[in-house]
């Protein structure tokens, strides 16, 4: 949610760091010291320490002058155990090896080169230019080969490689940044994540620069065959994490910096917003038409409208008198209610949270002690209009404070929080942010803006997650923010922003989420329709449709836009937009348990083909279609008009998610499109995890479908608890291994029984085995099934239709072996 006033300037205010005055080499390094793992250069200009964290994991640390301290909002943990690092030192050289690395540093001048332990090279510094610095900004400078591919970065357009068209390159900025309409070309935006990873013939590294400052990285655009990066401030502080495998790359990042929490699966459900929905007349009319309509749904959002006057933490009681009763009654219809909060408290004597913050000395001041003020939604209200304070979240009791002030929404019943504004983001003023040398905290080493500013919106999250979870800790906070840093996927979901409803952002979205993902961000996804104008009605259903495979999925729409929910554009659109909404809620199963694999791996559920398939180089530039899980390879219709969509199948054997169709992969087919199509390709040996279409997550568990797509030999495995709550982390859960093998005489499937104590109501299982016609029989545990005309009759037994095999059982949680015979049945 912004104003326009401000879009054109903050195009112009960021470019790659120039040369502010002449660069200075970081020069010779003296034979340097062992200190257990790692080694420690100094001289007059810097000190370096290089640690081996883990044999895949290297830390460089170059500290302009003296050694300050060492302190991270982004990294949680470096305890990895025993690197089995071995050190040597010789006059000229030094190295750090592990079984999986070997880490060369040339003293004079000073290089470092990363090798693999069998020596093939991986990453080094460029002969010429190494390590620099120039007033207060540090930049070192690497060699770039024409066949290495450059990802993530974080929350970025443009395409998914960041190599750049023909080797010409880009050069990204990471300064979070409040762009209305921004477009494909606009950098940065609001989120910065100084972390990428390096894909060069099947082999991963990533290199993570821990440092908050303003930062750039340039991918061979400046110089060719050069990739460089470094800050304005701080250290040259960063991680080299090797793989092999991109996945392995992500898994070690996320070990660094925290991973996803377990979402409640109501936020996985369908979310409806709008800048704004009032009053509450107008909230229950879309409730209630989302119910009679049918058209599933978890959440209702409120923006800035449902406060006085703009101010966090109120209610407007003339457009809502009894905000507890409207959302108690929303929560009987099965919806969840979630307002916004913007980190800018009105400057007024007599309001709580002012007064409070004010007593508790919780809020950003100028460099003479005073408090910071500034213009922000507050100052734009209808009465008494004013300007806002801020609150330091760089202070430990800040957070806590604002934190405690969300129990009023809480007991009012509201179920997740809507961080906005937060980059910070200042009206009138041309930098869009607040001046640089405001003072902040920083945790008990106090310092100015520049170096608090990126992550001011991920330090601002974190005192919602922890203030949730303080006030309700038996309920998983919802949260989520348009404005983060590295690590802050350990505390809120992320949208990048204000978009627009074009084509051209639909397409887009698709890169920059699975950059999102790639950088450590799972729980991601782009305002569906866009949010600056409107869409056309087609337009609005092919983003709702693209959107089902975003792993959040939200509606929303700027103020004075025309009507946009899924009835907004006629009875054809809605019965499409329709189909798509319930699709998500039937395939709810299987995204539930790719969101718990990346709460505990950190590789994300929306991923790019060539996390997946590495050494397919078909997939490195992909743009346009994505995996959901391992299984699911989407390929949403992204053009206006289009009778057709071209797919790439990467190797393997691959099937048509609605006909069962059969593909042998490694080649592009084309497959006609209608209006109604949403192309999705299910990998062999998948096993897709389903349920009936429900209205909401709160009708869940209900029967449990599963559709087998066989290969020679697979398994899968389904998660499932309770939904909400932290019982699972003390064993409350149901995890069960999925197995297909073929064997001479058919298909066998076994299912295992459970790990963990949950256990869902009873239910039948209806197990789909495509591209399966025929059996001859169908055992359970060695006894036959009884082959039926209609399984909805009966508790037990199996039929063919449509070229697929069904069998319907009790799901008793137990071991089951289920064998299909080959053969036409006599």
């Amino acid at each position: 949610m912004r104003t326009i006033a401000r879009a054109a300037a903050l195009l112009l205010l960021f470019v790659p760091i120039q040369v502010r005055g002449e660069w200075k080499a970081l020069g010779d390094m003296p034979q340097p010291a062992r200190q257990g793992n790692a080694l420690r250069f100094e001289n007059a200009q810097a000190v370096v320490v290089i640690t081996a964290l883990s044999p895949e994991v290297i830390r460089l640390r170059v500290t302009p002058g003296r050694e300050g301290r060492d302190h991270s909002y982004a990294v949680i943990n470096r305890d990895f155990g025993d690197p089995g690092a071995t050190v040597s030192i010789e006059p000229a050289r030094s190295m750090i090896s592990t079984s999986a690395l070997r880490v060369s540093v040339q003293h004079a001048p000073f290089r470092v080169a990363f090798a693999t332990s069998a020596g093939q090279s991986l990453d080094e510094d460029d002969p010429q230019r190494g390590t620099a610095l120039t007033g207060t900004t540090i930049r070192v400078w690497k060699r770039l080969r024409d066949d290495e591919h450059i990802y993530a970065l974080g929350e970025k357009n443009g395409p998914l490689d960041k190599r750049g068209w023909k080797l010409g390159g880009y050069s990204f900025t990471m300064w979070n940044s409040d762009t209305f309409g921004y477009d494909s070309s606009t950098d940065p935006i609001y989120v910065s994540v100084p972390f990428y990873i390096d894909l060069r013939k099947g082999v991963a590294y990533g290199i993570f620069l821990d440092n908050t400052f303003r930062s750039n990285f340039d991918i061979g655009h400046q110089t060719e065959g050069m990739l460089s990066f470094g800050a304005e401030g701080g250290a040259l502080d960063y991680y080299f994490i090797y793989g092999p495998d991109p996945k392995k790359v992500i898994e070690r990042y996320t070990a660094l910096t925290g991973r996803m929490p377990l979402p409640p699966l109501w936020s996985l459900g369908y979310h409806q917003c709008r800048y704004s929905y009032y009053p509450e007349k107008k909230v229950r009319f879309i409730a209630d038409n989302f119910r009679e309509r049918r058209i599933p749904a978890d959440a209702i959002w409120l923006d800035i409208h449902y406060q006085d006057s703009y101010k966090p933490f109120t209610w407007d009681r003339q457009r809502f008198p009894d905000p507890a009763r409207m959302i108690g009654d929303l929560r009987k219809e099965g919806f969840r209610t979630i307002t916004i909060v913007d980190p800018h408290p009105k400057k007024e004597v007599g309001y709580a949270p002012y007064d409070s913050g004010l007593a508790g000395d919780h809020f950003v001041k100028n460099p003479d002690g005073s408090i910071y003020e500034a213009p922000v939604w507050p100052s734009q209200a209808d009465k008494n209009p004013g300007p806002s304070v801020f609150p330091d979240f760089s202070k430990p009791a800040a957070r806590a404070w604002w934190g405690g002030l969300y129990a009023g929404l809480l007991n009012a019943g509201v179920a997740g929080i809507w961080n906005d504004m937060n980059e910070p983001a200042i009206f009138d003023v041309p930098s869009g942010t607040m001046p640089l040398d405001v003072r902040h905290e920083n945790e008990g080493a106090p310092t100015d803006h520049r170096e608090i500013h990126n992550v001011y919106g991920m330090l601002m999250t974190r005192s919602t997650y922890e203030g949730l979870l303080k006030l309700r800790p038996n309920e998983r906070p919802f949260i989520l923010s348009r404005a983060s840093y590295a690590g802050g996927q350990r505390y809120s979901a992320l949208w990048p922003g204000d978009n627009t409803s074009d084509w051209a952002h639909l397409r887009g979205s698709i890169p920059l989420l699975l950059g999102m993902g790639l950088s450590g961000f799972p729980f991601v996804g782009s305002d569906i329709g866009g949010f600056v104008e409107a869409p056309s009605a087609e337009l609005f259903t092919r983003w709702l449709q693209a959107g089902v495979f975003y792993p959040f999925m939200r509606t929303h729409t700027m103020f004075g836009s025309p009507d946009q929910e899924p009835w907004s554009y006629g009875t054809a659109h809605e019965a499409l937009n329709r189909r798509a909404i319930e699709l998500r809620y039937q395939l709810l199963p299987y995204i539930y348990s790719v969101m718990r694999e990346a709460a505990e791996s950190g590789i994300p559920a929306m991923r790019p083909l060539m996390l997946e398939y590495p050494d397919d180089e078909q997939t490195y530039g992909n743009n346009d279609q994505f995996l959901f899980g391992s299984d699911l390879l989407i390929a949403p219709v992204l053009w206006e008009g289009a009778t057709q969509r071209e797919v790439y199948l990467p190797a393997g054997d691959w099937y048509d998610y609605w006909s069962g169709e059969h593909f042998t992969g490694g080649k592009r087919i084309v497959v006609p499109v209608t209006l109604a199509s949403i192309p999705i390709f299910v990998r062999g040996g998948a096993f897709v995890f389903g349920q009936p279409v429900v209205q909401h997550t709160g009708e869940m568990p209900g029967s449990l479908n599963v559709d087998v797509f066989p290969s020679s030999t697979s398994e899968r495995w389904l998660y499932e608890d309770t939904g909400n709550g932290f019982e699972y982390q003390r064993g409350v859960f149901a995890r069960r291994r999925f197995l297909s093998r073929k064997e001479p005489s058919g298909l066998v499937i076994e299912i295992g029984a459970p790990d963990g104590s949950y256990r869902p109501q009873p239910r039948p299982m209806l197990i789909t085995v495509r591209s399966q016609a025929e059996s001859a029989r169908v055992s359970v545990g060695g006894v036959s099934l009884s082959r039926v005309a209609d399984l909805e009759k009966v508790e037990r037994g199996w039929t063919a239709r449509d070229g697929s095999l069904m069998i319907k059982l009790p799901d008793r949680f137990e071991r089951v072996e289920i064998r299909i015979e080959d053969g036409a049945r006599p």
